[in-house]
């Protein structure tokens, strides 16, 4: 059986160990896969004659492939890899400039698919390694703060981008209805902007709390409605009956 081998380093020439190396035919079907050592060499069986594709793929690294013909004797050509394109920075507060710790950081590619997700480090550190050319959108949220998307265009050189995220402002509170016992019925509170527009609606718990998160600064009007409950008993007979009811 004629063995397929060589090495595997970057462009400084220095091995690269670890590197997935996989041998496909002209079809593209899988014929051996292996890993290199700490030298960078590889070694993959080659049960057949042919030219076939060496593909070769590391961390941090972009995949390299070539076409080796495999004969009777062992053959295979070294691989050069090149540093794939990185991302990292620092997520900090945009009022206090303190990095902000544990933020959710999602990087998305073009077509919107996630690539990865990292929450950043005590620092407000994040990085994404081995990242292709190409348009991304960053994403970065935290608890207290508004969300923040970023796009980002990567080239051949690493990118740093840090970001900046502003306080949310929040508005909490608690309503009550008078004398009324409980059970209160359903009480719906509303969220004006300054221009009297609904911006938000939703409604209070059963101790009369309710709250408005992730809001832009501004002027807000709070109002809550509601209605008391009314009984009012009615006799049915055999006949249709009507029963209007008036809610104060």
């Amino acid at each position: 059986m004629t063995e397929v081998t060589g090495r595997v380093r970057d462009v400084a020439g220095i091995p690269v160990p670890g590197a997935v190396v996989t041998l496909v035919d002209s079809s593209g079907q899988q014929i051996a896969r292996g890993t290199t050592g700490g030298d960078g060499g590889y070694r993959l069986p080659a049960p057949g004659r042919g030219v076939h594709v060496l593909i070769a793929s590391a961390p941090a690294y972009r995949p390299e492939a070539a076409t080796v013909t495999v004969g009777g004797t062992a053959a295979g050509p070294d691989l050069v890899l090149e540093s794939a394109t990185g991302l990292g920075g620092v997520v900090r507060s945009a009022t206090t400039g303190v990095p902000v710790a544990d933020a959710t950081v999602t990087l998305a590619d073009a077509r919107g698919e996630v690539v990865g997700s990292y929450l950043s480090g005590q620092g407000g550190e994040y990085s994404f390694g081995a990242l292709p050319a190409g348009a991304y959108t960053l994403a970065v949220n935290a608890p207290g703060y508004r969300p923040v998307a970023v796009a980002v265009p990567m080239t051949d050189a690493s990118v740093r981008q840090d970001v900046e995220l502003a306080e949310a402002a929040v508005i909490r509170g608690s309503v009550t209805v008078g004398d009324l016992p409980r059970p209160w019925p359903r009480i719906t509170v509303s969220l004006l902007d300054e221009a009297g527009n609904v911006t938000r609606s939703t409604y209070a718990g059963e101790d009369g709390r309710y709250a408005f998160h992730d809001l832009e600064p501004g002027t807000y009007t709070v109002v809550a409605t509601s209605y008391a409950p009314v009984r009012q008993a009615t006799h049915v007979g055999g006949g249709p009956a009507r029963l209007d009811v008036r809610l104060t």
